[in-house]
């Protein structure tokens, strides 16, 4: 039996007998025995609760997993029905909408909004917005120069994590952990989708990574909306060009018919002349020979700047340029039609500006420039109004106007004052014989020159503004 070192052994030369030194080892032994057992039930007991620890810690990591594993099913069931939405070509809007709140509720979200860049990329507009919470942020613009510590990595195709603390409405502070991921393709970046939960608690890669996918969704369904986009605006103005070669046509088979018209009358007013008996009645046939040769001449000239109109849209060649002095070349193409102006009872003036510098133009398209706008004004110009021809330097370009008095165009006809047959003075008060294609092929002549042409109706005036610049680019 072994014996507790601390033990104290009785003194056999005292009077003890040896029962009681018997009794004494034995109950020593019985109260070693009890500590023993004691320690071993209190170390069961620290295991047992060390176990249950254990397992409740693996049940909590279970839970966990099948909570992150039944997020990740229904972050794949939202792209599921984004990508059968983007199939079928579900309106954009509608798109946006449906992704911000399904994350907030699969990531239990304060607020989810999506935001899109506008062309230039300087400002940033919420397009989409859910919220619990006030106020809504939908419609917002943010400048992009404004916070370039927040928009430069999103740029850079990174997310942007952060925790932050925001004063609350009830003069209370508030934590909250957001998450910025941009929505980018091989095109470049379009947006951000923003998430913001009520809690200091970080989101999980796991939860960036999700988030990233339904990004590119978006990116997908945005890019296949401006796709459409650019579509339909590509169809109507397929249409609209249809539509006004279809009106061309139309006017264009009127008025070559006119003058046909015309010289058949004539003709079978000739032959009708003729009588029975073989005379002829030569009183009226001065006046039929010049219907005959006035019309041929509409028709020809028509024909003829068709084809010069077709030529210049089709197969322009570039221009003979030669440095002119706009003194000697303007003012003897001005004069010819003072005569014209004389007998309309139109006052016609001429201002060029002193020491103004040559240019470089063709010469041929224009003088026929100049003399088609001054002639489009000598028909259109009613008796004791005023037509000027001016020529000046600004900002480095000449500056030719014509401008005549008397008549206006109402605003909403500004735009097609230069498309072929349009004559926006149908009541012009002098007869003209032109073909209806002068402002168009003035225009063209302009633009070959590396011009430009305006047209401005203010002030019961019309004028015809002409910019050359100093020195063409060809």
């Amino acid at each position: 039996m072994k014996i507790n070192p601390v033990q104290t052994i009785p003194d056999l030369t005292k009077s003890t007998t040896f029962s009681e030194i018997l009794f004494g080892i034995e109950l020593d032994e019985k109260s070693s025995c009890e500590q023993f057992l004691l320690g071993i039930a209190f170390q069961q007991s620290e295991m047992q609760k060390e176990v249950k620890y254990l397992q409740e810690q693996l049940e909590l990591q279970k839970q966990h997993h099948l909570s992150q594993l039944q997020q990740v099913q229904n972050f794949h069931a939202l792209i599921r029905r984004m990508t059968e939405k983007i199939r079928d070509s579900v309106e954009i809007h509608q798109l946006l909408q449906t992704a911000v709140e399904e994350l907030s509720q699969l990531l239990q979200l304060e607020r989810c909004q999506i935001e899109l860049y506008d062309t230039s990329q300087t400002s940033a507009i919420v397009t989409c917005e859910y919220s619990s919470s006030s106020p809504r942020c939908q419609g917002l613009t943010r400048k992009i120069a404004d916070f370039p510590e927040v928009y430069q990595p999103l740029f850079q195709k990174q997310p942007l994590q952060s925790v932050e603390i925001l004063p609350g409405w009830n003069s209370q502070i508030q934590v909250v952990s957001q998450l910025a991921c941009p929505i980018f393709d091989v095109q470049g970046i379009l947006g951000n989708i923003w998430l913001i939960k009520p809690t200091e608690e970080r989101f999980q890669e796991f939860e960036i990574s999700l988030v990233l996918e339904v990004a590119n969704e978006c990116a997908i369904a945005i890019r296949q909306s401006q796709l459409q986009e650019k579509t339909k605006a590509q169809i109507k103005e397929l249409e609209k060009r249809e539509r006004h070669k279809n009106e061309f046509l139309k006017t264009l088979s009127q008025e070559l018919r006119t003058p046909v018209t015309s010289i058949s009358l004539a003709a079978q007013t000739l032959e009708s002349l003729l009588t029975p008996h073989g005379t002829f009645d030569l009183e009226p046939v001065p006046q039929l020979l010049q219907i005959l040769h006035n019309e041929c001449g509409r028709e020809s000239k028509l024909i003829n700047d068709l084809l010069t109109l077709t030529y210049l849209k089709i197969e322009p060649e570039p221009p003979t340029l030669i440095a002119i002095d706009l003194k000697t070349w303007l003012t003897p193409i001005v004069e010819s039609f003072r005569n014209v102006a004389h007998c309309q009872q139109q006052n016609l003036n001429l201002h060029i500006q002193k020491k103004i510098p040559s240019l470089e133009t063709d010469i041929t398209d224009f003088e026929r420039i100049i003399r088609e706008l001054i002639n489009h004004a000598c028909q259109c110009t009613p008796a004791g109004e005023t037509i000027t021809v001016s020529a000046n330097l600004v900002a480095e370009a000449i500056e030719l106007k014509v401008s005549y008095s008397g008549v206006k165009i109402p605003t909403h006809e500004l735009t097609r004052v230069f498309q072929p047959f349009y004559r926006f003075t149908k009541n012009a008060p002098w007869k003209t014989s032109d073909s209806g294609l002068e402002l168009a092929l003035v225009k063209e002549m302009i633009k070959r020159l590396n011009g430009v042409i305006k047209v401005q109706s203010a002030d019961n005036q019309i004028t015809f503004t002409i910019t050359f610049p100093l020195e063409p680019v060809f």
